[in-house]
């Protein structure tokens, strides 16, 4: 089970944790808020953070595993990058794993994720776009037609949404006619909130996503149709395995000496 930490109760917890999951992901918020509950009732924990800093306090709760997403995600993210933040975490909360997240949607992702130190991938927008996904057949769609140039982080629809998310996260969706007309003015769409919020939820209703959000994270252009996601997870461990083993015979190389020269099996030097 996964919430969003900031916006959950001590209540919603207590409930969650009654049906006995294997799991308890917390997301966006300090996860020592609830940690403890987590783990005395049995349960794994599982914090997603977004910088080094949450990295930190998440180990310090008591995290099983720690999932370090990049802003390259679809939906609400922070600032960091998967690159560079992946292996940041991966050295402050060593030896707990952690998962690679944020712009991961092939096997190419998951191998560099790993050689990042990861231990696996958390992918979202590729698994958004498969067959067993409950949601949205024309959102998948609009996926799959994408690419990362059309996605932009964005606090509009979570203003028009009456969401008060915390300023330090805003949301990766696909450009469309609402958020270009209201970016950079949200004060403006703020105070137009009542007019503007019941002709948006008219359009989520009619899956009209020139004015309802596709959360959608930068590696869209890697997505190209909706899928089984049993078929996506087969090809993308084989892509994996087939470039980490490719990589470890092309960096099979003879020593070089001083001039730059590759030394021969058997010399001396």
């Amino acid at each position: 089970m996964g919430f969003i930490t900031w916006s959950i109760n001590r209540d919603l917890v207590d409930l969650a944790l009654g049906y006995g999951p294997h799991a308890v992901m917390l997301s966006f918020g300090d996860a020592r808020l609830y940690a403890r509950l987590v783990k005395d009732s049995g349960c794994r924990l599982i914090c997603q953070v977004q910088d080094v800093a949450g990295a930190r306090s998440a180990r310090d709760a008591g995290a099983d595993l720690i999932v370090a997403q990049g802003a390259e995600g679809g939906g609400h993210g922070g600032q960091r990058a998967t690159l560079a933040l992946v292996p940041a975490v991966v050295d402050v909360v060593a030896p707990l794993p952690v998962v690679a997240a944020g712009g991961i949607a092939d096997g190419r992702g998951l191998a560099a994720a790993l050689m990042l130190g990861a231990c696996g991938a958390l992918m979202g927008t590729r698994f958004y776009a498969t067959d067993e996904a409950l949601g949205s057949s024309r959102a998948k769609q609009r996926i799959a037609a994408a690419n990362g140039d059309e996605t932009e982080r964005t606090r509009a629809f979570d203003i028009v949404r009456g969401l008060a998310w915390p300023p330090s996260y805003s949301g990766r969706a696909l450009r469309n006619r609402f958020m270009r007309r209201w970016q950079g003015r949200e004060s403006e769409l703020a105070a137009a909130v009542t007019t503007e919020s019941a002709a948006f939820q008219n359009a989520t209703r009619a899956e009209d996503f020139e004015t309802a959000m596709v959360w959608a994270g930068e590696a869209v252009d890697l997505i190209t149709a909706v899928e089984g996601a049993g078929r996506i997870v087969t090809r993308i461990t084989a892509e994996a395995e087939a470039l980490l083993r490719s990589a470890a015979r092309v960096t099979h190389l003879p020593p070089v000496d001083e001039t730059g020269s590759r030394i021969a099996d058997g010399d001396p030097r």
